[in-house]
């Protein structure tokens, strides 16, 4: 057993299977609670928690994802074979991302200076910075601030342009909460309309290996009513984009499963609008992987500013699929994931899930035994 520990110590991958185990169990006991006190509140006309149990020991989804995004109490098992839960990812990603790209991606400060090429507008990282520079910048025009490892958009807010003004009490939030101020940027016009008060970007997630990269899927993002973000864990409405064409083809969705035709803002029709300046979209997503070799699933976050320049806003190591690739189509992205992985990877990722009971491990679907 000492020996056992010893190796994977020497594991370079930010999660190793000897604790996975325990954290699985964990997660599922979780999950179920969670899911029969919510069953319980809130009293849905569709599925059960038999139905629910069954769905999670099998593909790990959670609540929102058998409800809302996948409305699994509707389809059959073949069909619920092809969706990957937000859970199955992470054991993907527990396998494949390499500490030193987590740790590289997960901070906001490396990531700009990795991908400066890209990143055209002011900011400073509050602690790092003196109070001249941060006065500075927040004068003269409108910023964001994010916390440095902040995640769907949690902890952030816009400091509007603020000169002749006090702003030492700022100034000392930001630098005791870790927060990294950004000039803010306006998308064009087009995209802008669907919500003026959010920065509504365009999410791809690639998955990439040795100069190779493909696009798993891409999303539109809007911020809705007078968030400044356009997550969809902080409410947001996501659609689907065609890869291939740059069209959205779906209506929007939210993280509640609720649909949108039009933007419930602005009104702006979803569907059938085409993202401005795609091609150099993709363009710009498969070359950025080459600056960080190692990487393999990422997730980036593109605006197309009003002179048509492309920024990257943020790279997310571990994106999630759920709520934005598959909930709007209601089509799973088991088989695209596991013909990219053999064609870029070399290997299929779905082999990579783990089950968590050993009564599932007999369950075969079209992807085989996990």
């Amino acid at each position: 057993m000492n020996y056992i520990k010893t190796c994977l110590k020497k594991c370079d991958r930010i999660y190793v299977s000897y604790h996975e185990i325990k954290l699985l169990r964990r997660e599922r006991k979780g999950m179920l609670a969670n899911a029969a006190d919510r069953f319980a509140k809130e009293k849905p006309e569709h599925g059960d928690l038999k139905d629910y149990k069954r769905a999670l020991y099998r593909h790990r989804v959670f609540y929102g994802e058998y409800m809302h995004a996948f409305e699994f109490w509707k389809i059959d098992e073949k069909k619920r074979n092809d969706f990957i839960s937000d859970r199955e990812m992470m054991c993907i990603y527990r396998k494949t991302i390499l500490k030193k790209v987590y740790q590289v991606l997960k901070n906001k400060v490396t990531t700009l200076q990795l991908f400066e090429k890209c990143v055209h507008r002011r900011w400073l990282y509050a602690p790092n910075s003196t109070y001249d520079a941060f006065e500075s910048l927040v004068s003269t025009t409108d910023c964001i601030a994010k916390p440095l490892q902040g995640m769907k958009g949690q902890g952030v807010f816009k400091i509007e342009k603020q000169a002749d003004k006090n702003l030492r009490d700022l100034y000392s939030f930001c630098c005791k909460n870790d927060m990294l101020i950004e000039e803010y940027v306006r998308s064009c016009g087009e995209i802008e309309e669907f919500h003026p008060q959010s920065l509504n970007t365009i999410r791809v997630v690639t998955i990439s290996n040795k100069g190779k990269c493909e696009l798993l899927g891409a999303m539109l993002r809007m911020g809705i009513k007078n968030n400044v973000v356009d997550n969809s864990s902080a409410g947001g409405v996501v659609a689907s984009i065609d890869i291939n064409t740059g069209e959205v083809t779906t209506l929007g969705v939210d993280k509640e499963g609720n649909q949108y035709e039009k933007h419930p803002d602005s009104g702006k029709t979803i569907k059938g609008f085409v993202i401005p300046n795609w091609g150099n979209i993709v363009r710009l997503c498969k070359e950025l992987p080459e600056l960080l070799p190692e990487l393999v699933f990422a997730g980036w976050d593109i605006a197309v500013l009003s002179n048509g320049e492309l920024e990257l806003i943020e790279a997310n190591v571990a994106p999630l699929v759920s709520g934005g690739l598959q909930s709007p189509m209601k089509v799973g992205l088991k088989p695209r994931l596991s013909a990219l992985g053999k064609e870029v990877l070399g290997y299929d990722p779905l082999k990579l899930i783990s089950v968590w009971s050993k009564s599932y491990v007999k369950y075969e679907g079209v992807y085989g035994r996990y």
